[in-house]
């Protein structure tokens, strides 16, 4: 980049950090901002690159000089590297782990990164491989709809569109602008897009248009007349039984899902099925995903803080039985869709401890569905409430279906203050 010209890193996160931290790297010249800066003009900047969380009705947005990280970045990646880009509103997580994991047993650990909207930002993964000088090897990119929306160059070699719903109409003006931006990744898929059937069928009843350039798809699901499809137990590729789930350390149809879409990638890396059967019998779960952080008094605590959309929260519950979860759930409203819940909830949950920015409005799914409920004000007194309405064998299970914003930093806050409110608690 010429010297002359400057960039503007907009946000103080993690990401923007992450950027300015490559900037210095590599002698870019930049500054990073936010609000609170109070900029009265951008003239200066050649480039704007904006953090994830700032919406297209910022002001930013006017000056015609928006880059998306991604597309800023990817020129500084090695030419030897694939980028396995996966996206979705529910278990794009749980997938790129399971690819990640997949992926580092086969070409080796020093060789294969996961990043993006994961944990590790994709500007400090690529200057992690820039200080090791390293040549090639595999990115699994996490992308949200946030970094997508701003994609114009970046390409990935192959990518994997886990499911859609509602999601995210906080900060995309509408739906169909929302399934644009997820759509936008597989329109820059330089091999195959590997696309979840629920996605296409979801987006028609939802009135959606479609895209028409996307020219190398893999479509996949439940349906027993698709070649690459699972029952729930077994993972099925070009029509011939590949895995079974009972070999992995995952249950539920959601991760069988998951796994299938991770190994159609494997399958079209031409990696041995052999060793793909070995290596999955090696992952265990995600962090904070139906983790099981201790039993007390024959109440079981389970941390299912990654659980950011209604959907997630179904695929959660549906790993429970009837009538034995006391549910904390809410968080902050990204003007998600919550009424398909009201069976699910009135199914499996016994009592809901609901916090958060959503309460009233999951209340109310409740007392439709014959949910006894209460608002509790933090997570302390979420836990203490839910403790003392358990009985010996029922689960208290934190899967709030919703973002963190508000009342915690981010998802890890969050599990963190529901660990911390476990151990706390004094059953003497």
């Amino acid at each position: 980049m010429s010297q002359e010209k400057k960039v503007l890193i907009y946000g103080k996160g993690k990401v923007g950090t992450a950027l300015k931290n490559f900037c210095e790297y590599n002698k870019i010249p930049s500054d990073i901002r936010d609000d609170s800066d109070n900029i009265e003009s951008f003239d200066k900047y050649s480039i704007i690159i904006p953090s994830p969380g700032i919406n297209p009705s910022h002001r930013i947005y006017t000056t015609g000089k928006i880059v998306g990280e991604l597309d800023f970045i990817s020129p500084y990646l090695p030419k030897g590297f694939k980028i396995i880009s996966i996206t979705g509103t529910d278990g794009k997580s749980t997938t790129a782990w399971i690819a990640y994991n997949l992926l580092k047993q086969e070409y080796g650990e020093e060789k294969v990164f996961l990043s993006g909207n994961f944990e590790i930002p994709f500007a400090e993964t690529v200057q992690t491989i820039q200080e090791k000088w390293l040549k090639g090897g595999c990115i699994v990119l996490e992308v949200s709809s946030f970094m997508s929306y701003n994609i114009g160059s970046f390409k990935s070699t192959h990518s994997i569109f886990t499911n859609f719903e509602t999601d995210h109409l906080n900060w995309h003006p509408n739906i169909q602008d929302y399934f644009d931006a997820k759509m936008r990744l597989f329109e820059h898929t330089t091999g195959v897009s590997i696309i979840n059937e629920q996605v296409f069928s979801r987006a028609k009843e939802f009135g959606l248009r479609l895209p028409t350039n996307i020219p190398n798809v893999r479509i996949f699901g439940t349906d027993k007349n698709l070649k690459d499809r699972t029952d729930g137990e077994n993972i099925i590729l070009s029509g011939r039984k590949k895995y079974l789930l009972n070999e992995t350390r995952f249950s539920g149809m959601h991760n069988a899902m998951n796994i299938l879409s991770c190994t159609l990638v494997i399958n079209t890396l031409k990696i041995c099925s052999k060793r793909t059967r070995e290596y999955l019998k090696n992952i265990s779960g995600l962090s904070h995903r139906l983790e099981l952080v201790t039993t007390k008094n024959g109440v079981a605590f389970v941390d299912d803080s990654k659980s950011t959309s209604a959907q997630s929260l179904i695929a959660a519950l549906g790993s429970f039985a009837d009538k034995k979860v006391i549910l904390i759930a809410g968080g902050s409203d990204k003007w998600d869709t919550f009424e398909h819940l009201g069976p699910i909830l009135g199914q499996k949950v016994k009592h809901a401890a609901l916090i958060g920015a959503t309460r009233e409005i999951l209340g109310k799914i409740c007392e439709r569905h014959g949910v006894s409920y209460y608002y509790s004000e933090s997570m302390n007194e979420a836990v203490l409430l839910s403790a003392k309405t358990a009985k010996a064998w029922d689960i208290v299970l934190l899967s709030p279906g919703c973002a963190s914003f508000g009342m915690f930093k981010d998802y890890l806050d969050r599990a963190e203050k529901f660990r911390e409110s476990v151990e706390n608690l004094d059953f003497s």
